[in-house]
């Protein structure tokens, strides 16, 4: 617990003090009738004013942050109470009933002194913050490599983290990438070690010829392979050796991902790579992101040394146009996304992040390929027939909506690989994430897709 929150253990004792005190009044009240010769009024009037000033204290506490509530019960508080148990007990002796005393009393004296004490200990230990990193500003000015390095570090992972592990940033990596030794979900390549081996790919002869031959443009991302200066001018780098290099390989994987598909991580015989095109929507990373992102995997396996790093930083970058102003990715992360439904159909799919993994017809620049494709005018009806389907829909829009708010209630055979898309890949927080208007019209638009005409 921090100073600058409530205590939930005092705010709980506040409220049994509170309770106690309207179970004296009442059980006074009670004696007083049951017995002639007690003044009912005056020792109604004393445990009345006990009930209803602990209730206004009590309700004092709920305003109060925890060191103000701590000095207010031990100030205030605990105080009123040891009167109102002398008082009480003053009641019982004055009018020679102490023997019929109720064994609540001794209970809640003992409740009291055990409570206080654990509340006290738990209290007296050093407090710890649990709270994600402050958000990171913006990179405004000059910047060190570390800080950039650390930029690109946000963007991979996000500035969060939950239970030690890092979340997924704004390039969505992790989704399908591990980034330490030995560590591999089987989807896409392990990136340790990436800035070693991108100078050993280079000079591989399947990089030469595989899947697509150095000169020959990839009609996808529009890249020329192994073309460093052929590169769309908003990101090719300004300056350095004449020839191809590890910092220029690992631009055109995240520029280009099929120019070059790691073997047994691709679709297609190893032709086609799953992983989208960075620069593009959704993802849709600027140049200083993308510098920011390669200086982090150049120098991730050697924390604290940035020798291995070659892109420039932001305001030693002549083509970086915007300066040395970098996004701020963090404040994205910590605003939550939420789809309304008034925005068009292309901009809530690319906000939802559906083409990371989808490919969807009429949507501009949806090719993901690590989920199924959305053909769902043909594929929903036969879904619902699958004996393994054990979702509850019975028609087509019933099973898209199913799929966006419950992802895990079929999980697609992907027959090209001879096994199920991988369960969990989707998020299941859409319905956080969606108004009720969004998701009708998400629904109405995937349930009339299909595959183009001739394919």
């Amino acid at each position: 617990m921090l100073p600058e929150q409530h205590d939930i253990l005092f705010t709980f004792i506040a409220i049994a003090f509170a309770v106690f005190a309207i179970y004296v009044f009442i059980s006074s009240i009670q004696i007083c009738r049951e017995r002639e010769g007690i003044n009912i009024g005056f020792w109604g009037t004393v445990f009345g004013a006990f009930a209803i000033g602990a209730f206004l204290m009590t309700a004092h506490m709920f305003t109060l942050i925890q060191a103000d509530q701590l000095q207010f019960f031990f100030s205030t508080y605990l105080w009123a109470i040891v009167v109102l148990l002398m008082v009480w007990g003053s009641f019982y002796k004055s009018n020679k009933i102490e023997s019929q005393s109720p064994p609540i009393i001794r209970g809640f004296f003992f409740w009291t002194t055990v409570s206080l004490l654990l509340a006290g200990y738990t209290n007296w230990l050093p407090q710890q913050r649990s709270d994600p990193p402050p958000k990171e500003a913006a990179l405004v000015g000059d910047v060190t490599m570390e800080e950039f390095a650390e930029m690109g570090r946000i963007i991979i992972f996000g500035a969060k983290q939950v239970a030690g592990q890092p979340s997924i940033g704004k390039g969505q990596c992790p989704l399908c990438h591990t980034f330490d030794p030995g560590d591999n979900i089987g989807r896409c390549p392990n990136l340790f070690g990436v800035e070693n081996r991108s100078h050993d790919r280079v000079k591989e002869d399947r990089y030469a010829t595989s899947p697509i031959a150095i000169g020959e443009t990839d009609p996808a991302s529009g890249i020329v392979k192994g073309k460093y200066d052929e590169i769309p001018e908003e990101y090719r780098r300004q300056n350095g050796p004449d020839e191809f290099t590890g910092e220029d390989y690992i631009r055109e994987s995240v520029m280009c991902p099929t120019c070059y598909v790691v073997e047994k991580f691709g679709n297609d015989g190893d032709t086609k790579s799953p992983m989208p095109v960075i620069v593009k929507p959704p993802v849709s990373l600027s140049r200083v992101e993308v510098n920011a992102v390669i200086a982090y995997l150049q120098s991730k396996d050697t924390p604290g040394e940035f020798a291995t790093v070659t892109v420039p930083l932001p305001q030693d970058d002549a083509g970086n146009t915007g300066g040395a102003v970098a996004e701020d990715s963090s404040d994205d992360e910590d605003k939550p996304v939420f789809v309304t439904g008034t925005e068009d159909i292309q901009t809530m799919i690319n906000t939802l992040g559906c083409p990371l993994c989808h490919t969807i017809p009429g949507v501009e620049g949806a090719m993901g390929m690590l989920g199924p494709e959305l053909h769902e005018k043909i594929n929903a009806p036969k879904r619902i027939k699958d004996p393994n389907y054990k979702g509850k829909a019975t028609n087509t829009k019933e099973y898209v909506r199913e799929s966006i708010l419950n992802p895990g209630a079929y999980v697609v055979f992907n027959e090209a690989e001879g096994e199920l898309f991988p369960d969990g890949l989707m998020p299941t927080d859409f319905s956080q994430m969606l108004s009720v208007h969004a998701i009708d019209k998400l629904v109405d638009f995937i349930s009339q897709t299909e595959p183009p005409a001739g394919s």
